[in-house]
């Protein structure tokens, strides 16, 4: 990706940083306090978790490391995080145990702090400001290693890449989905598709392989949703009759063949936001539009994300519209995207000519 066309300055961090104890005083008591159990305290940042992310895992971990957990109840899904560590603090002559935690959401860019003790203590300043260096050292101790990680998945991103081929046309998976190889290489039998940023800076891969079945997997610390990475369609990042978004690289690939507009990947639903705001910032004028999947199986794991992901979007940021696959009645229920509905209308088109 390393055409002038392609560059354009970094994307925003767009990670807030909110104080949960500086504003819900739903735990605090009243009167006297009583010791506090490990129970108790334990289960008061569960609660907090489930109050600000939605859910929480069923056990907490005080082991000052990186906890990851559902965010959405879903078994595949780790956007949510915290880290708590032990603490001790001197409160009225005494001293007290508690933990000092930050936790939030990658999906949404999202971090907060907790700790048990302004939530049961009434504190002195001196003790306030233990604790505010305390949560500062876990952002920072945080943040440092979520950078080194993605610098790891960078330099082997960049030497996986650079020893690698042009992909086949006809490696299996894009016969499978049958689309073209645009911009991807591939290793023995496995694809690699590049995740970039508005500078065209290589961060990570996507790896595809095929065989009893199909996985696709990311490098691990890839910084997906925090820098809204992407693949890129096609041979410019802005083009005056507009660009498209969409979640897969088969689905990218199908809009790429059938209008000839630059097309963003952005690989999962939960990353179409990151890459859109990055992009409206930098191409305010450009029209973006997402191609959103049309998960319409009421029984699957993913029913309906993508178009609600989508429909998020477009109500966040302003001139971006979204087109939905619409599917003939009596298609089966796990086709979902445009590669899908590409390939259906091209075997119908194919029966229909066949004397």
């Amino acid at each position: 990706m390393e055409s002038a066309q392609r560059k354009a300055p970094s994307a925003t961090n767009t990670r807030g940083h909110t104080n949960i104890n500086d504003s819900r005083a739903d735990y605090k008591t009243s009167g006297a306090k009583p010791p506090l159990s490990t129970a108790d305290i334990l289960d008061n940042f569960r609660q907090a978790l489930i109050e600000n992310i939605g859910h929480a895992p069923n056990t907490i971990e005080c082991s000052g490391k990186l906890e990851r957990f559902s965010s959405n109840g879903k078994s595949d899904d780790k956007a949510g995080w915290y880290v708590c560590h032990e603490h001790t603090l001197m409160i009225d002559q005494a001293y007290q145990w508690g933990i000092v935690c930050i936790f939030g959401n990658w999906r949404e860019g999202s971090t907060h702090t907790w700790n048990s003790f302004s939530t049961f203590f009434r504190l002195s300043r001196e003790a306030k400001q233990q604790l505010e260096r305390k949560q500062q050292e876990q952002v920072a101790q945080q943040q440092a290693e979520r950078a080194a990680k993605a610098e790891q998945a960078r330099r082997q991103g960049v030497a996986m890449w650079e020893s690698a081929q042009p992909a086949n046309p006809s490696h299996p998976y894009l016969m499978r989905k049958r689309v073209g190889a645009y911009g991807i290489r591939q290793t023995g039998n496995l694809l690699l598709i590049p995740m970039c940023d508005l500078d065209g800076t290589l961060h990570s891969l996507q790896t595809i392989a095929v065989g009893r079945s199909l996985e696709k997997l990311f490098l691990k610390g890839t910084p997906k949703r925090e820098r809204g990475l992407f693949c890129l369609i096609g041979d410019t990042l802005h083009h005056p009759q507009g660009v498209y978004l969409c979640e897969g690289y088969a689905t990218g690939a199908s809009l790429y063949e059938v209008y000839g507009l630059p097309v963003l990947v952005a690989f999962d639903a939960g990353n179409l936001f990151p890459v859109a705001k990055a992009y409206r910032e930098r191409f305010p004028h450009i029209p973006l539009t997402i191609c959103a999947d049309n998960d319409r199986d009421p029984t699957s794991k993913g029913y309906q994300v993508g178009l609600i992901r989508a429909r998020e979007v477009c109500a966040a940021l302003p001139g971006v519209g979204l087109i939905v696959p619409e599917f003939p009645e009596g298609t089966p229920l796990h086709l979902s995207d445009f590669n899908d509905l590409t390939a259906l209308l091209r075997s119908n088109a194919n029966k229909d000519t066949t004397p």
